[in-house]
């Protein structure tokens, strides 16, 4: 009988300790749970401890994951942006043409081989409208990526001020709530919130004497201060607008983190530098060809004989083939000016090299090649960076968890064992109870 006492006191202890430990692994994530300042804890030696103080989170471990949360998001926006920037400047093959310029080079090569001196100008023509059309579809499809990004900003920013006024709201019931059991909860629904807003942005938390919560921008522009919010406007060409009443003021971009950071980093070093570097490509191409086919190097010819380069509708570049005909490319006529025939002036020109801004001087076909490699360059770098970050999430967490007096890999550990001493308890505790059988038998 002794035994079976003891095996059953097993089996309750084990049990104890299996619901203990499994409440604090669901209870993990629960900031209004670790805020307490405890976890629950049993011993194995037949005594139940029913609370122990422990180490806790505090607002400066939630302040450095939330950090963590806004750097991960900033760069993880980026990256799809970035590759698909990459697609549309010819991807990763060094071969690859674009703007059709390798094409246009091998027909001006194909015409100068013409037998008898009879250039036909069909093929070099053709080639020079393609080059229109692959500029006008990539500045489209540039534009085109700029529209959408601009898109997926003005829905983030709307994210963020629906987050900013429910933490204003759940300011204002922690001051009115009488009791500690609803200020718990409330402030397990701000640290939520907060944990979501910054995915977004990356936050500065600070916290006053009545345990109301004002939320900064890093550059500390106030989004939420007590029970009031501002509200945040994305600027078509980047950047952000704070508006609060009757105050407007402009955010920095780099003071922002988190996707919003992320998407006007984007926009600004990214997208719009390469739509002005593809820009600054197709306006020397105009210029250089239509200056060899007039044969005019004067500072003063604005001529277009052959391409233009104008302002869409849209805003976006657009480049036009002006020549009607390919008899009008005049392809075998002599220079007045002593400069040769017309078709050597355009290979003359396609070769010549170019001095961008911000590059290194080559020739336009090297130009968008160089372009293309960068592109690749920083796509790469965000991805390392991304990589880097993600790291950096998962440490905190890690340590979020650790502070907050849970640790997952111990307490799975302690689970697994007290499993084990539950199921010797129930085997103890049916031995006994065989035995208590067969000795009753035995007395009857």
């Amino acid at each position: 009988m002794n035994m079976l006492n003891i095996a059953t006191q097993g089996v309750k202890t084990a049990q104890s300790l299996l619901d203990n430990e499994s409440l604090n692994i669901s209870q993990m994530s629960n900031s209004a749970y670790t805020r307490r300042n405890v976890r629950v804890t049993s011993r194995a030696d037949g005594t139940v401890q029913a609370q122990e103080v422990v180490r806790v989170a505090g607002l400066e471990q939630r302040r450095q994951l939330w950090r963590a949360v806004s750097g991960a998001s900033e760069l993880e926006v980026q990256k799809p942006h970035a590759h698909a920037l990459l697609t549309q400047l010819g991807g990763t093959d060094v071969a690859s043409d674009p703007l059709g310029l390798r094409d246009f080079v091998r027909a001006l090569d194909h015409e100068a081989q013409t037998v008898g001196g009879d250039v036909h100008a069909d093929e070099v023509f053709a080639a020079l409208g393609r080059v229109a059309e692959r500029a006008n579809t990539m500045f489209a499809a540039l534009e085109g990526m700029r529209e959408n990004l601009n898109l997926v900003r003005a829905g983030d920013t709307e994210k963020v001020n629906r987050l900013t006024v429910t933490l204003a709201d759940l300011n204002r019931l922690h001051r009115l709530v009488p009791d500690e059991a609803g200020r718990l909860a409330i402030e397990d629904q701000r640290d939520q919130a907060l944990g979501e807003l910054a995915a977004f942005i990356d936050v500065d938390v600070r916290e006053d004497t009545s345990g109301g919560y004002h939320v900064l921008t890093r550059s500390g522009h106030p989004l939420v201060l007590g029970n009031r919010a501002a509200q945040l406007e994305a600027l078509p060409d980047g950047g952000y607008a704070l508006v609060a009443g009757a105050s407007r003021v402009n955010v920095p971009v780099d003071s922002m983190g988190g996707r919003l950071g992320g998407h006007d980093r984007f926009l600004s070093r990214e997208l719009d530098q390469r739509i002005a570097d593809v820009t600054d490509v197709a306006r020397s191409l105009a210029e250089q060809l239509n200056r060899a086919h007039a044969d005019d190097q004067s500072s003063s010819f604005s001529a277009t004989p052959l391409l233009s380069l104008t302002t869409g509708p849209s805003g976006a570049p657009r480049m036009e083939r002006t020549l009607a005909t390919a008899q009008g490319l005049d392809l075998n006529a002599d220079s007045v000016n002593g400069n040769g025939k017309t078709l050597q002036r355009l290979k003359g020109a396609i070769h010549a090299s170019v001095s961008l801004p911000g590059r290194v001087s080559g020739t336009l076909v090297e130009a968008m090649s160089a372009l293309a490699a960068d592109t690749g360059r920083r796509a790469s770098e965000i991805e390392a960076s991304h990589t880097s970050a993600g790291a950096v999430l998962v440490s905190a967490r890690t340590q979020f968890q650790k502070q907050a007096g849970v640790d997952e890999t111990e307490a799975g550990g302690a689970l697994m064992s007290y499993m084990k001493l539950y199921r010797a308890n129930a085997r103890v505790a049916s031995v006994a109870n065989e035995l208590f059988d067969a000795t009753l038998a035995m007395v009857r």
